[in-house]
């Protein structure tokens, strides 16, 4: 081997090495996790359909963030049960809503939470009881095209 090859060897080797170091720290890094605010408290929400949600989208009361998705997972009922970590506690009433809703027609979505007006408030850990699922776009298309051909056929029947 000449002293050309083995310098281009070298080089090689040191490149694999630092690209290797590279990608094990990246996936230490991605895998630590955050402690939770002082004051911070869980609740958990159930969902049919949580379209859009993973784990860090934003809690919102009133429009501001309040808090993040921290955990999401399939429960054995198929259901989507969400975790989601509020910065302080808001003593929010027990029959506060948690609802999927997006930023516009085509923006991200968030979990809005709507207090309802009842005077015990939700504890940490609490499961949420009212929950409104993610609206799809598509579905909602497919039902106006669906009640449109409904109402241009029951038209047609009656036109004289």
């Amino acid at each position: 081997m000449s002293r050309t090859e083995r310098r281009e060897y070298l080089v090689g080797v040191l490149a694999a090495l630092v690209l290797g170091t590279i990608l094990v720290l990246t996936a230490f890094a991605n895998r630590r996790t955050l402690d939770a605010p002082k004051g911070a408290f869980n609740l958990t929400a159930e969902f049919s359909r949580a379209d859009g949600i993973y784990v860090g989208t934003p809690v919102r009361l009133a429009g501001m963030p309040v808090g993040t998705v921290i955990g999401a997972e399939l429960n054995g009922a198929h259901r989507a049960t969400l975790t989601l970590q509020l910065t302080q506690n808001f003593a929010l009433p027990e029959d506060t809503a948690a609802v999927v809703e997006t930023d516009g027609v085509f923006g991200s979505k968030h979990i809005e939470l709507q207090p309802g007006g009842a005077e015990e408030t939700l504890k940490a850990g609490a499961r949420m009881s009212y929950t409104q699922d993610s609206v799809i776009i598509e579905d909602l298309i497919a039902h106006i095209v669906q009640e449109a051909k409904a109402t241009r056929a029951a038209n047609a029947v009656g036109a004289p």
